[in-house]
């Protein structure tokens, strides 16, 4: 495979995904609203799999954007769900996998992309019962 020295290391974005055995569009509904143009919260994925699990995921975008690093994302995502109304707090806690996948775009340049998540937001993380995964999608042929 030919060396991509254009197209290199970056951020992409950072993905929230849940699993439960419960239907999850109010809880989809709650943090994306398809009637809100300036809600900063996507939901890219709302269905039933794998027998009686439903999945969602949910991407963060900034003022101008997909955030710049990790942190911010993760940290809007947190907020959202820190947010969710009284009501939905009993949906959340059935999802039996929260996690939060930060995705990179592979390279050799520059050498490295560093990004660290403050123990602040770990914390937040933890008691939010939220898992941290980290892709990294390789070069294109």
């Amino acid at each position: 495979m030919p060396i991509d020295d254009v197209n290199g290391v970056y951020y992409i974005n950072t993905d929230l995904m849940l699993t439960a055995p419960v239907d999850l569009a109010p809880l989809a509904q709650a943090m994306a609203p398809e009637d809100l143009p300036d809600v900063s919260i996507s939901c890219l994925h709302d269905s039933q799999a794998d027998g009686d699990l439903y999945h969602s995921v949910f991407e963060a975008f900034g003022p101008q954007g997909s955030y710049s690093t990790p942190d911010e994302s993760i940290k809007a995502l947190l907020d959202v769900v820190e947010q969710l109304p009284q009501a939905l707090q009993p949906l959340w806690r059935a999802c039996t996998k929260k996690t939060l996948d930060i995705g990179y775009n592979s390279g050799v340049t520059p050498g490295y992309v560093s990004h660290p998540i403050p123990i602040d937001t770990l914390l937040r993380m933890q008691s939010l019962g939220v898992d941290l995964c980290i892709t990294v999608y390789s070069l294109e042929e």
